[in-house]
């Protein structure tokens, strides 16, 4: 078993890993916005563009329909303007009908002549020029087909076609008129990309700004948790501010009055323990007393030594009710650690004289509280004293503990039986108690003592043994 008491900060937190979530509130809260906000706007880029790339398929759509009926009004009633009488041929018509045509940037139109296997295109400025002979798939599409649409670079085209004097071979003529959809869906691509920019420039604002937002409302949820942090046994007596009437708010009050409870609850507890040590060590103090008048017979004696280990007991009973409180250890500077050794060394020795080898190697000074450092050592004997047998070793000497931090190390070796792994675990608790094959057991309370007092010294309290091989108490 050893104790190593040093004035620096606490260790740091142990335990098994808590579940839930690890991410901070503030982090979630805002990655919930952020994915609402990306989600709105993706589904009002895709509701954009497939609203406005259907508007382009309809308006290529008209634009072929209006050149149909157009050319289709022209061959009905049109005049040739050489002779102001209608048009005897189907050439001299589309003749006059391509020179007075006003094609968009995106119609072209292609007039194949059947009787002599010839074709000719009339194209906008920014329409691409096909090539209207017999090896061109698309254009032997468009001559099978009365009207289609297929996909051409970036966007599709979309044509209709109308037979001219199908009935005469050497008039014959078809007209195939086109709108091509790929400089407007290029400009609409470019439009969507400025869209999904401005986009993540939002979405990166509303992340700095979620941020900002979700940390100025949870501060006092972060205040509140500093504040419990710091509320414990030691200072029931602090009450967290209560700002508002919000959610925060509320819990700020409901906290405050679990901590009414709590005082309430502790302060009885320890009013109880005080009162019974008060109520039963008199009666016996009396006892005792009495029969220390008496003649020094053997039952005497064990009587006397059973009204001890109750004092005894209710002084461990009441030393873990002060453990709780902030004045439990009242720690010295510049206290001499070599007059601290000496001191423990007439403890122990008080109680077994020819029991003990000691080690005494501490030098210097430190912060301590010399009286509950003698009490600690004193159960650390005792201990010793009851599971084990032979010589044991009291070692005050410089030392460190788990985490690698310097200070002074008392420990108490024993030659007992030893613990297992297991009763390593739970040696330090309160009302535990080991298998000392037959021998008597105490309270239960000592090494919880121990423990209490390494703590209030910022320290570390542990055992070290081997089932069979004694402790190192």
């Amino acid at each position: 078993m050893l104790m190593t008491t040093v004035p620096s900060s606490p260790p740091p937190l142990a335990g098994d890993p808590v579940s839930g979530p690890s991410v901070p509130a503030r982090l979630r809260i805002v990655a919930w916005m952020l994915f609402v906000v990306a989600l709105g706007l993706t589904s009002m880029i895709v509701s954009v563009r497939s609203t406005l790339m259907a508007d382009i398929s309809r308006s290529a759509n008209a634009d072929v329909t209006h050149e149909v009926k157009e050319l289709q009004n022209f061959a009905a009633t049109g005049v040739d303007p050489r002779t102001s009488r209608p048009f005897t041929s189907t050439t001299r018509l589309m003749e006059v009908y391509r020179d007075g045509q006003q094609l968009t940037d995106r119609e072209a139109v292609i007039i194949y002549n059947h009787s002599t296997g010839k074709a000719t295109q009339a194209s906008g400025a920014s329409a691409p020029t096909l090539n209207p002979t017999s090896t061109d798939p698309l254009f032997v599409k468009m001559l099978q087909t009365p009207s289609g649409a297929t996909s051409y670079g970036s966007g599709e085209v979309r044509w209709a076609r109308v037979e001219l004097e199908p009935d005469n071979p050497s008039q014959h003529l078809s007209v195939i008129t086109m709108s091509f959809t790929a400089s407007r869906v290029d400009q609409l691509n470019a439009t969507i990309w400025l869209m999904v920019g401005i986009s993540a420039a939002v979405l990166v604002l509303t992340g700095v700004v979620g941020l900002l937002v979700a940390r100025q409302i949870l501060r006092p949820l972060h205040d509140l948790r500093t504040a419990a942090a710091s509320v414990s046994t030691q200072d029931l007596n602090r009450r967290l501010p209560v700002k508002g009437r919000d959610d925060i708010a509320g819990l700020t009050e409901e906290f405050n009055g679990m901590l009414d409870r709590l005082q309430e609850a502790f302060d009885g507890q320890t009013q109880f323990v005080l009162r019974a040590h008060q109520e039963i060590s008199g009666p016996l103090a009396v006892m005792d007393a009495r029969l220390a008048s008496q003649p020094a017979t053997r039952t005497v004696l064990q009587q006397r030594a059973q009204i001890a280990e109750l004092q005894r007991v209710l002084d461990d009973l009441q030393s873990l009710t002060q453990a709780e409180r902030r004045d439990f250890a009242h720690l010295t500077p510049d206290v001499d650690v070599t007059e601290l050794a000496r001191t423990l060394c007439d403890d122990v020795e008080a109680m077994a004289p020819d029991r003990w080898s000691l080690d005494l190697r501490a030098r210097g000074t430190a912060t301590l509280d010399v009286e509950r450092l003698r009490q600690a050592t004193g159960h650390l004997a005792r201990n010793g004293l009851q599971h084990g047998d032979g010589p044991l070793t009291l070692t005050v000497a410089p030392g460190t503990d788990g985490y690698g931090r310097s200070g002074l190390e008392i420990s108490v070796t024993d030659r007992g039986p030893g613990l297992s792994d297991d009763d390593v675990d739970w040696l330090f608790e309160r009302f535990t108690h080991g298998e000392a094959d037959g021998r008597p057991r105490g309270s239960g309370l000592g090494l919880a003592i121990v423990r209490a007092i390494a703590d209030a010294h910022d320290g570390t309290v542990f055992a070290v043994s081997a089932s069979g091989q004694g402790a190192t108490p």
